[in-house]
């Protein structure tokens, strides 16, 4: 029955998109919700029942296509795979309209979700409600901790990422693993800031002896027995040069 109600809907909007019809009195806004609402039916198969859940379909607005998430966490990750995104999105579109850019919005998630709810043959149903195993706040069933306590994992992660890598900066992400268990781009990002950070207190000639040190080690990504004190003066020289200088390789070993 379910295949049958699908099976009508490609065959409406085929009809409402093909040019042989010139569908005068439907506006092109009207076809467009048609679309979203196929859309809306499709939204399992397209990224899954699990994170059918946490997002949905917003709005068409010509070849753009609106989503609004459950939390900014999860529209992050949602822009960084949108190409594959896409690629789904329009698969399901019959060739109707092509998608071009996404828009991914957050809050008021699951008031919109009830909004949308149909009580005789309701699209989505209502999520189920647990309790957050760390601070006991109220939270969606499924979820592994509530929002606060997962950006607060998320903050002490990048402490005691920080922490690892003042002690051992030349530890790449594969090495960082075995500590810690975290995305490349939150490792690079935390390495990155405090590079920078070292970097600029270098340059401005603010940084300490051990700040030297880190900055050094940082910059040359190598273990303090192999850096000899010359490789040390020549990266710290580096750091302290204009920026109009020559290239990293000629300055930091020198002229060949």
């Amino acid at each position: 029955m379910y295949e049958d109600k699908l099976a009508s809907t490609d065959a409406i909007i085929k009809h409402l998109f093909d040019p042989r019809y010139q569908n005068k009195y439907i506006p092109l806004q009207g076809k467009y919700l048609y679309l979203q609402h196929y859309l809306e039916l499709n939204w399992s198969n397209i990224c899954g029942v699990n994170l059918a859940k946490r997002c949905c379909v917003e709005k068409i607005m010509g070849n753009e296509l609106h989503i609004r998430t459950a939390n900014s966490i999860l529209a992050n990750e949602l822009y960084m795979m949108q190409s594959l995104f896409l690629q789904k999105i329009n698969a399901y579109l019959l060739g109707c309209l092509i998608i071009k850019k996404l828009y991914f919005h957050t809050g008021s998630f699951y008031a919109r979700q009830a909004r949308k709810a149909v009580p005789a043959e309701p699209l989505w149903q209502p999520p189920e409600y647990t309790t957050c195993p760390k601070c006991g706040a109220r939270m969606e069933k499924g979820l592994n901790m509530c929002s606060v306590c997962e950006r607060q994992e998320r903050e002490q992660l990048r402490h005691n990422l920080a922490e690892l890598l003042r002690i051992q900066p030349w530890l790449t992400y594969e090495d960082c693993k075995a500590y810690y268990k975290c995305d490349k781009i939150v490792f690079t990002a935390v390495k990155d800031s405090l590079k920078n950070y070292y970097f600029e207190r270098v340059r401005l000639g603010f940084a300490d002896k051990k700040e030297c040190l880190l900055a050094a080690l940082f910059l040359m990504e190598k273990q303090p027995q192999d850096m000899t004190p010359s490789m040390c003066e020549n990266a710290l020289a580096y750091l302290r040069r204009d920026q109009s200088v020559l290239a990293f390789g000629s300055r930091l070993y020198g002229k060949k």
